[in-house]
């Protein structure tokens, strides 16, 4: 379960909270609203390897979504061509 400290508190008790955050995070609030998370080196890692790009259907060049339009599935997987027809 997170643990959550006020900046001040962080401020004072950061060596614990820096332990602390190698077994579950910390937020860390101010104004009495959450403004930073800390997360161990690990857990940062983790999230890394997770993250994935993003883009626009309209940032795509017509010869993208052509072949896009004309990918098919490898063998084996022919049928969920037929899920893509479908849409």
């Amino acid at each position: 379960m997170p643990t959550t400290l006020t900046s001040s508190e962080f401020e004072a008790r950061a060596g614990a909270a820096l332990d602390s955050a190698a077994s579950s995070p910390v937020i860390v609030t101010k104004n009495g609203q959450p403004k930073n998370v800390v997360i161990s080196y690990a857990e940062y890692q983790r999230l890394l390897a997770r993250d994935i790009e993003v883009f626009r259907v309209e940032d795509l060049t017509d010869s993208e979504l052509d072949e896009i339009a004309q990918a098919k599935m490898e063998p084996g997987l022919e049928y969920l061509n037929a899920e893509l027809e479908r849409s």
